[in-house]
């Protein structure tokens, strides 16, 4: 039997634990512990609901509201996003609350229109739009790419609860909802990760949207998210955090990612990575087969540099590196170093031209492409460590 868990007098988390989902958003976001599909449930003199979850999750989700209002109806029902986890419920919903009206942003209208091809007379918000709905009013806040363009929260000023979507959630399943309950370097790690991997790339908007959000000038004592827990004590620690997520701010950090067969690029990356290490520079090394993507670009978000590897495989690099590649280029990750290096056997080339393609992912480093014929020498690895020596010293200068 599922119950709402209370957040306040008025406000009960009605959502979904999904213990067993290992991949986020498809293969792009592996995870370890499964996710939360969050809604909120505003009891006023006018029901309101707060996004909704995965179909998968429909019936936990209504039996946790029905444990709070019985059989009376729900008035309203904000669409927040109108990806699948946060919306592919409601037309479910709806059959179970045909009177509610439903609250959307403009491109939030376009695209449920565009999945579920019914209009439920969808009422279309803009920032600063507001809804009475009793002793408390909700205050909308477009959020677009951040990271869909119809993203948007709500604010409830009766408890004042910022309902923000997916701006600042994290991947935790508990029944203790509120970050009070939890160490705050476990919390940031945590938001860090699925920062890194679902809003990196919008970096430009999120400081534009903490600024906008702080011109508002909200009594903000919750943000809530769509999915983990809620933030309370730790807000300003968490904004002040996430403010440098979105710009990049760097460690003396460097990520070094490869593949290999023969261990041959596996000893050029240990021993960049002993040459850095040596000289003050962290370096994080990962075999991408062996890694979850999702660490890795955790790592990548506050480092100053990523250094890519490959051997030759049928005269091209390796297919995961590749894939890589075409990731990092769309982090737009534009004001990070990067390097690249390799073992070839017959055909340089590949190893050569990796270059081409790891120029569109930041700031190239000039003369750092290594290409070492077959094993490296013991001559070869000295003069690869000599390289990241010199690298750490132009990184340290950098800040």
């Amino acid at each position: 039997m599922k119950k709402a868990i209370k957040i306040t007098d008025n406000v009960y988390y009605v959502g979904a634990h999904d213990y067993n989902l290992r991949d986020f958003h498809g293969s792009m976001y592996p995870i370890n512990e499964g996710a939360t599909y969050n809604a909120y449930l505003i009891v006023d003199e006018k029901i309101t609901l707060i996004d909704t979850v995965e179909i998968d999750f429909y019936d936990e989700m209504l039996e946790r509201i029905r444990s709070i209002i019985g059989d009376r109806m729900i008035d309203n029902i904000i669409i927040q996003h109108a990806e699948s986890d946060h919306s592919s419920a409601f037309m479910k919903l709806m059959n179970e609350y045909p009177k509610a009206k439903a609250y959307v942003s403009i491109s939030g209208k376009r695209a449920m229109l565009a999945q579920f091809f019914k209009d439920y007379d969808y009422q279309s918000v803009k920032t600063g739009d507001t809804l009475n709905i009793g002793r408390g009013t909700l205050t909308f806040i477009e959020m677009p790419m951040i990271h869909w363009p119809d993203n948007m929260a709500t604010y409830f000023d009766d408890d004042r609860i910022l309902f923000s979507n997916d701006a600042f959630g994290q991947h935790i399943i508990s029944f203790k909802k509120f970050d009070d309950d939890y160490d705050y370097s476990y919390l940031i790690a945590k938001a860090k990760e699925y920062y890194a991997n679902i809003v990196m790339p919008y970096g430009k908007n999120v400081l534009n949207k903490l600024k906008a959000i702080a011109d508002l000038e909200l009594a903000i004592d919750y943000i809530a998210p769509s999915h983990g827990i809620i933030w309370h004590k730790y807000i300003g620690k968490m904004l002040a955090d996430y403010k440098d997520f979105a710009s990049l701010k760097s460690k003396d950090k460097v990520v070094i990612v490869y593949e290999s067969v023969w261990n041959n690029t596996k000893t050029i990356a240990e021993t960049l990575a002993e040459g850095l290490g040596q000289n003050d520079i962290e370096p994080k090394v990962y075999k991408l087969s062996k890694t979850d993507s999702s660490l890795i670009l955790s790592e990548l978000l506050d480092a100053k540099a990523l250094l890519i590897g490959s051997g030759c495989y049928n005269n091209t690099l390796a297919s995961e590196i590749c894939s890589f590649i075409d990731k990092a280029i769309s982090l737009n990750i534009k004001d990070k170093y990067v390097g690249t290096f390799g073992s070839y056997g017959w055909n340089k080339l590949p190893i050569v031209n990796m270059d081409k393609k790891a120029e569109n992912i930041g700031i190239l480093l000039e003369d750092f492409n290594i290409a070492i014929n077959y094993a490296p020498t013991q001559e070869d690895l000295e003069a690869v460590y000599e390289k990241a020596q010199k690298l750490a010293e132009f990184l340290k200068e950098k800040n």
